[in-house]
C-alpha cells in the first residue's frame, strides 16, 4: 500500500508539472493555401495558368511561445512557403524561407529576433493597397517582361521580402504607435552586403498611417544599393475604406540577383507608384477598386521616351466562413515606348514567357480560393 501510495504521489507531481509546462509553453501549427487560374495578356498574346499565392503566399508555419514571466517570453517562428500549383517549396526550395527566427520579448519594451525575418518595408507597404497585395491591382503583381528570359520586378524590395542573418526589433503598440527596425549582415556574399531597414505605423480610430525605409547594399556594402520607401494608409470609414500611398523603389545594384537584380540598359533602376484606392463591404462581399499611377524615372543608357502608365483595377472578395475567400477581379495598365509592363496575379509574378507589350496595353482577369488553417 505504502508503495503504491508512493507511486501515486510521484504520478501527481508530474502530471502537475507536465500542467505547468503545458500552461506556459505552446506551439501554433498554422498555415494558408491559395491557388485559382489567370490569363495574363499582353500584345495580343495570352497564356492561361493556374496559379499559386494570387491572395497571399501559401505556406506552412509553426510558431512557438514560452513564458518567462514577468511579462517575458521567448519565441520563435518556422514558417515555409509552398508553390501550390506544382507541390513544390518556394522561395527557391529554402526549408523554412518566409521566417526562421528565434527572440525574446517583453511585454512593456517589445520583441528582438534572429535568423531570416521579412522587412520593416514590407511588413507596412501592403497597408497602403488596397487590394492588399491582391490580385492584379495589388502593388506586387507589376513586372517588366523584356523578353522570354528577361522579367524584374519593378518593386524587387517587396517582392524579396526577407532578408537573411538579421537582427529584427518589433516595439509593442505604444498610445497607438508601433514601431520596426531591422540590420542584416552580408557575411562577404558575392552578391549582396549589408541591409538596413525601418518602419512605423500609427493606427487611431479607423486611421491607419505607415511609413517604411529599406535598403540593400550590394556585394562587400559597395556595388550600388537597392532602396525602398513607402507612404501612406488609409481610413475607414465604415461604409468604406479608402486607401492612398507612394512607394519608390530605386536600384543601382551591380552585383544584386533574382528579384533584386537591376533592369538591362540602366544604370539606375528607379520606379514610384502612387496609388488611391477604396474597399467597400457588402455583408460577406468587399467590392475593390484601385488607381495606380506608375512614373518611371530610371536613368537608361540610350534614350526611350516617357514610359509611365496608368494602372486600373477592379476586384472582389467573397467570404465563404471566417478561413475561406473566394477572389477575382481584372486589372490593365497601358504600355509606351517599350515600356513592357505585364500583371501577375498577388505573388504569381507574371509568365516570364510573356513578353510585355512595346506601344499596346497588359491585361489580366483571375479568380482564385483562399483557405487560412
Amino acid at each position: 500500500m505504502i508503495g503504491l501510495a508512493k507511486h501515486a504521489v510521484a504520478c501527481t507531481v508530474l502530471l502537475s508539472v507536465c500542467g505547468a509546462v503545458n500552461a506556459q509553453s505552446s506551439v501554433t501549427i498554422y498555415g494558408r493555401v491559395d491557388s485559382g487560374v489567370d490569363s495574363p495578356r499582353s500584345g495580343g498574346t495570352s497564356v492561361n495558368r493556374l496559379y499559386s499565392g494570387g491572395s497571399a503566399g501559401s505556406n506552412l508555419g509553426f510558431r512557438g511561445v514560452e513564458d518567462l514571466g514577468a511579462g517575458r517570453s521567448a519565441v520563435f517562428r518556422l514558417e515555409q512557403g509552398i508553390n501550390l500549383d506544382e507541390g513544390t517549396i518556394a522561395q527557391g526550395g529554402r526549408g523554412f524561407g518566409r521566417e526562421a527566427s528565434i527572440g525574446l520579448s517583453d511585454a512593456r519594451w517589445g520583441t528582438v529576433q534572429l535568423g531570416r525575418i521579412p522587412t520593416p518595408y514590407y511588413s507596412v507597404q501592403s497597408s497602403v493597397d488596397a487590394f492588399i497585395w491582391e490580385g492584379s491591382g495589388g502593388l506586387l503583381a507589376l513586372t517588366r517582361n523584356i523578353n522570354s528570359s528577361t522579367q524584374r520586378q519593378v518593386l524587387p524590395m517587396g517582392i524579396s521580402a526577407r532578408q537573411d542573418n538579421a537582427i529584427g526589433y518589433a516595439s509593442p503598440r505604444w498610445g497607438g504607435l508601433a514601431l520596426r527596425a531591422q540590420y542584416s549582415m552580408g557575411e562577404k556574399s558575392a552578391t549582396i552586403g549589408r541591409g538596413y531597414g525601418a518602419s512605423a505605423r500609427y493606427q487611431i480610430g479607423g486611421l491607419d498611417l505607415n511609413a517604411g525605409l529599406q535598403r540593400q547594399d550590394g556585394a562587400d556594402n559597395a556595388s550600388g544599393k537597392v532602396s525602398a520607401m513607402v507612404l501612406g494608409g488609409s481610413y475607414d470609414a465604415r461604409m468604406a475604406k479608402f486607401f492612398v500611398g507612394m512607394t519608390q523603389e530605386k536600384n543601382s545594384c551591380t552585383t544584386c540577383t533574382g528579384a533584386t537584380a537591376r533592369l538591362p540598359g540602366v544604370s539606375t533602376s528607379e520606379f514610384r507608384l502612387t496609388n488611391a484606392g477604396v474597399r467597400v463591404p457588402f455583408g460577406q462581399f468587399t467590392a475593390i477598386a484601385q488607381f495606380t499611377r506608375v512614373s518611371d524615372r530610371s536613368d537608361y543608357t540610350a534614350s526611350t521616351g516617357d514610359r509611365d502608365a496608368n494602372w486600373i483595377a477592379i476586384g472582389g472578395d467573397y467570404d465563404l466562413s471566417k478561413r475561406t475567400r473566394i477572389y477575382f477581379g481584372a486589372a490593365r495598365i497601358s504600355n509606351k515606348n517599350g515600356s513592357q509592363y505585364v500583371l501577375g496575379t498577388g505573388t504569381a509574378q507574371g509568365p516570364a514567357t510573356l513578353v510585355g507589350s512595346a506601344n499596346g496595353s497588359s491585361r489580366n482577369i483571375y479568380m482564385g480560393v483562399r483557405h487560412n488553417f
